[in-house]
């Protein structure tokens, strides 16, 4: 099963500051435990916070840097650039900034679960 740029879904669940695509996805491919998408953001935007339930995360980072935030709080961070590959493990809750007010930040995300699960939640930081 191929999935061409054009074939890809964003008819997927969504986080304000970011566009995922689904690539491998119950949609586009007929997966059942595996879901494969291209995830960009726009110079200088931060997602909204969230997690991803049960599902563990692997990121590649194709283009641009950024900064992961994570942890109570979100009070723990790490930064990434293109090569870099990222695990989020399971109910983290987590933010995405892109570091670049130039350039998009540009993502190959992978998880263990067929379809794509986005619990989107308050930030803790806004008490």
């Amino acid at each position: 099963m191929v999935v061409r740029p054009g074939e890809r879904s964003v008819a997927t669940a969504q986080t304000a500051g970011m566009v995922r695509e689904a690539g491998v996805a119950p949609e586009t491919a007929g997966s059942a435990g595996l879901w494969v998408g291209f995830v960009s953001a726009a110079p200088g935007s931060a997602s909204g916070v969230h997690h991803h339930g049960d599902c563990e995360s692997g990121i590649y980072v194709l283009r641009g840097r950024a900064r992961f935030l994570f942890g109570e709080g979100l009070a723990r961070s790490v930064e990434v650039q293109a090569g870099d590959f990222l695990y989020v493990e399971p109910l983290a809750i987590h933010q995405e900034v892109n570091l670049s007010d130039r350039e998009p930040l540009e993502l190959i995300v992978a998880r263990n679960c067929g379809g794509m699960l986005v619990v989107n939640v308050p930030d803790p930081r806004r008490g």
